[in-house]
Formats: C-alpha cells, sequence, structure tokens
C-alpha cells in the first residue's frame, strides 16, 4: 500500500498596491515596505526603491514649506 500524502499548494494573497508605481504587492514576493502610515512600497533595487523616492518628494515639500516661513513677515 503507498502512502498518500497532501500536496498542500501555497496560497498567494494580495498585500496591497505600491502607493508610487501602482505595482501589486504579493505575499510570497518580497522586496517591498509598508512605512508607519500603513502606505505600501516596492523596492526593486535597480533605480532605488519607491519609498526612497517617496522619502526625498516629502523632504522637498518640507523644506519648501520651512523656505516660506522665513519669507513671510
Amino acid at each position: 500500500m503507498s502512502n498518500k500524502t497532501w500536496n498542500k499548494t501555497k496560497s498567494v494573497m494580495a498585500a496591497g498596491w505600491c502607493n508610487v508605481c501602482k505595482k501589486e504587492m504579493l505575499s510570497d514576493s518580497g522586496g517591498w515596505i509598508v512605512n508607519a502610515e500603513k502606505k505600501h512600497f516596492c523596492h526593486d533595487g535597480k533605480d532605488g526603491s519607491c519609498f526612497d523616492k517617496y522619502v526625498k518628494e516629502k523632504q522637498l515639500k518640507s523644506e519648501d514649506a520651512t523656505y516660506e516661513k522665513e519669507i513671510t513677515f
């Protein structure tokens, strides 16, 4: 008599979408980041990550806001 075993398939779930490039994040593929604001970002490693782009954009906005505060009288 042969042993019968269960063949479990790995379930793949969608973890979210990248907020910058709108790429789908899957549970079985790594390379994605979730920040404290619950925003999802992908990380390819080739051109940098979408998270790096998000941080640079956020820093530029905050620098512009502080510059505007200094100019106003």
